[in-house]
């Protein structure tokens, strides 16, 4: 019997997969294919007397079936050389400034297909400077996010180094140029506090953030203090921000200042610093406490303003609105300052002068205090 040998394709790009079937063997017969340095694969002739083999594309050259019974046949495929990969690279935002995060996305693909699983080494600075390792998803692209690039004409390549594709992948690499802005000569730093108002003995939380250019400072190390001494270091997170709880700020406005004193940036942070004023009032228990109040005439005096009277508490809430009221009338109004202290003054009838004593009230608590002539 004669056999034949077909390939399919007979022409190919190397890498590629190619089929050998054999024909016109005897039902049985075993039959031994054999390609380049390709391993022999022996497969038994059906009932047809077929068989059928593949082999990976190395080099052009014969592919050769023999069986003991029907002899040889061979064909000759064609090896083309692998198509190079692709690799296409951009950056965002456009135009960053130096110390602002900048994401630099490859896209590898394998004749105009995408090529996922790719690992991709991204680099600036001829190579000397690694700013991350991607890996190529479905639509073949890879990205890595950096704040490393300095201020000037940045060159990033993204290499392939690892790929299972039939281009050649491994090497190819593509590039894009960042033009990075010079970076601002300070971080900025904001400082908050929590509650805005507290009372003596209750904790607040102050928190500084850290930006350079907008962007957050990860990894700064942030001191906070008062006139009174130091309330803590804290780091700074992924949002470039740090913060302290404390319960040592004593009563009345409080400067709380933050203060970088290490960070990784290309802004100037060292030393850099921002301040927030908490008020601490006098404290859950505190009395309210009206002040005695006296009168003077007024000249010349008139009915609806005989004399003018002020009037003052302490112990109020810091920041609440202190009502001050005669013979059960509101005359003026004051909010408490940081000590908890409130006064106004107000314009009295006759009646009101003579009423001996005036109340106060506040956040739902009124207390009394006196009012006669001033003696002096």
């Amino acid at each position: 019997m004669a056999i034949n040998l077909t390939l399919s394709p007979s022409s190919l790009a190397a890498g590629g997969t190619f089929t050998v079937t054999a024909t016109g063997a005897a039902p049985g017969e075993a039959l031994t294919f054999t390609y380049d340095a390709a391993t022999p694969q022996t497969v038994v002739a059906d009932a047809t007397g077929s068989a059928t083999v593949s082999f990976t594309a190395t080099t052009t050259g014969p592919v050769v079936v023999a069986g003991p019974t029907s002899g040889a046949a061979s064909a000759t495929l064609t090896v083309t050389a692998a198509t190079n990969c692709v690799v296409t690279v951009t950056s965002s935002p456009a135009n960053p400034t130096a110390g602002q995060p900048v994401t630099v996305t490859a896209t590898v693909t394998c004749n105009g297909a995408p090529v996922p699983g790719a690992t991709v080494v991204f680099t600036a600075a001829g190579g000397s400077l690694a700013l991350g390792v991607g890996t190529t998803d479905a639509s073949g692209q890879a990205s890595v996010t950096s704040s490393l690039l300095p201020a000037g004409t940045n060159v990033v390549t993204a290499t392939v180094v690892s790929a299972s594709t039939t281009c050649t992948c491994v090497g190819v690499s593509g590039t894009a140029t960042v033009n990075v802005g010079a970076a601002s000569t300070n971080c900025v730093v904001t400082v908050t506090s929590s509650p805005p108002y507290s009372t003596a003995g209750q904790p607040v939380t102050v928190t500084a953030t850290v930006t350079c250019n907008g962007a957050p400072v990860p990894g700064a190390v942030v001191l906070f203090t008062t006139t009174s001494g130091a309330l803590g270091l804290g780091i700074t997170g992924p949002t470039g921000q740090a913060s302290v709880t404390t319960t040592a700020l004593p009563v009345g406005s409080n400067v709380v200042t933050a203060t970088v004193l290490t960070a990784r940036t290309t802004c100037h942070c060292t030393g850099a610093s921002g301040t927030v004023t908490v008020t601490v009032g006098v404290g859950e228990g505190s009395t309210l406490t009206a002040k005695p109040a006296c009168y003077a005439l007024n000249f010349p005096p008139v009915p609806w303003a005989f004399a003018h009277a002020t009037f003052s508490v302490c112990g109020a809430t810091p920041g609440s609105t202190v009502t001050f009221s005669v013979l059960g009338g509101t005359v003026c109004t004051a909010v408490a300052d940081a000590d908890g202290n409130a006064s106004c003054t107000a314009n009295l009838s006759i009646t009101q002068a003579l009423a001996a004593t005036y109340t106060a009230s506040s956040g739902g608590v009124t207390v009394t205090g006196t009012l006669g002539p001033c003696l002096n």
